[in-house]
């Protein structure tokens, strides 16, 4: 398959990962954001509150379906047979136990680490009040069997940093911070190694493993967003500081 953009060790893929994957032999790490699960999808629907980086969203179309079980089963095999080191994939919490499953399960799965918690600084309160609001984001964190290493040394699975919002550069509905996919990058790959988001949205992950010096491919079903994350990669790649 031909790249949509490719410049200076990235790739953009325009299409659907589940035909994009087939055609790459391997990566060091996989680092994704995909879509909600129905239990967010079905809250919209419903016209009640879902939140997704602090934004409340009612009656409120997100702009992509909802994951399918059959679509985070192939992402899953892949994912354990092709990658060499770590998957990370952020998700509501309700569903961490179903990526560990899609991830971990059958014969030559990756191995469940830890889930990490992103901290969504400035996320909106519950405005029903009759429960609490949702503060953190779950990363399922998985690993080839054997002897793993990262760069965090003995720190928490923790990072809080401040959720994009408009007037800061917000270019897609789940947008996440590029100080965040930052600090993920810098604390689970190494330089030179080739990062990989199968559900790129805007690029940022991308932008960030650019910058850090990492390879990194993405892969976006949404023409307009593969357009937006080359313009964003155009940029000039300025060094960014990592908490």
């Amino acid at each position: 398959m031909k790249p949509y953009y490719q410049h200076g060790g990235v790739t953009i893929y325009h299409g659907d990962c589940r035909e994009v994957l087939p055609t790459i032999e391997s990566v060091d790490h996989v680092l994704m954001d995909p879509p909600y699960s129905d239990h967010v999808h079905n809250k919209q629907r419903r016209g009640g509150s879902a939140h997704r980086h602090g934004v409340v969203c009612e009656g409120r179309e997100l702009g992509f379906i909802a994951l399918s079980s059959e679509l985070m089963a192939q992402v899953g095999v892949w994912c354990a047979t092709s990658v060499s080191r770590w998957c990370g994939v952020f998700s509501d919490t309700e569903s961490t136990h179903l990526w560990r499953a899609a991830l971990c399960d059958g014969e030559g799965g990756l191995e469940y680490v830890r889930t990490a918690f992103w901290r969504k600084v400035g996320g909106a309160p519950q405005f029903t009040g009759d429960r609490p609001a949702v503060s953190c984001e779950a990363i399922t964190l998985c690993h080839q069997a054997g002897r793993k290493r990262w760069n965090g040394g003995g720190r928490h699975g923790f990072y809080e940093v401040p959720i994009v919002v408009g007037h800061s550069g917000r270019v897609h509905t789940t947008q996440k911070p590029e100080p965040l996919m930052a600090s993920l990058v810098s604390d689970f790959t190494d330089v030179g190694e080739t990062i990989l988001d199968p559900f790129m949205g805007s690029g940022t992950t991308l932008v960030a493993a650019k910058r850090l010096g990492r390879r990194a491919i993405g892969i976006e079903l949404e023409e307009r967003y593969c357009e937006i994350a080359a313009r964003r990669l155009q940029q000039e790649a300025l060094p960014l500081e990592v908490a």
